[in-house]
């Protein structure tokens, strides 16, 4: 660093302008996201009772469900102001509607690829029977992209995780 002053007021400027610098860079969020898949295994015992179990997704077939779990860590030094997770709904899958717990988070979904967002459950606008238009749920089957916006901050070294499923078609 070069001091272009060399009265005390100059230097102490120049340094403290130097640590504010440092400070500044040192405090950067940064997000990471992480995914993991598992098949939902459903066992059923000699009683007849079902069990669902969890196991890596090596394999699927038509009529699997897949579970997601998306992980946020943010391995920067700096807090990150309400982060968001986005996801796109594999090709040759449907969403489970149902597996999307709010959390906390405010969920987006989009039905074009993420060109568009609204609020979760997104809804479509048609024709009724009587060629009025009106506003529905969306069918699973439109569904392309979910984003979760996690409230407030995330601090540095935590970590929020996210889930939701799809059925294989």
């Amino acid at each position: 660093m070069r001091v272009l002053r060399q009265g005390p007021s100059g230097l102490i400027a120049v340094l403290i302008v130097a640590a504010i610098g440092t400070q500044a860079q040192a405090s950067v969020p940064k997000i990471e996201v992480t995914v993991n898949a598992h098949k939902e295994v459903v066992q059923v015992d000699a009683s007849g009772k079902k069990s669902v179990e969890l196991k890596p997704a090596t394999e699927a077939a038509t009529g699997d469900v897949i579970v997601y779990t998306l992980r946020a860590n943010n391995t920067g030094s700096g807090p990150a102001m309400s982060p968001r997770i986005e996801d796109p709904i594999p090709t040759g899958t449907v969403l489970v509607l149902d597996s999307l717990a709010k959390d906390g988070y405010a969920i987006e979904a989009s039905l074009d690829g993420g060109k568009t967002w609204q609020a979760f459950p997104a809804t479509v606008t048609r024709k009724n029977e009587k060629g009025v238009e009106e506003t529905v749920p969306a069918p699973a089957g439109l569904y392309t992209t979910l984003r979760w916006v996690l409230n407030g901050p995330l601090q540095p070294g935590d970590g929020k995780d996210v889930s939701f499923k799809v059925r294989i078609r």
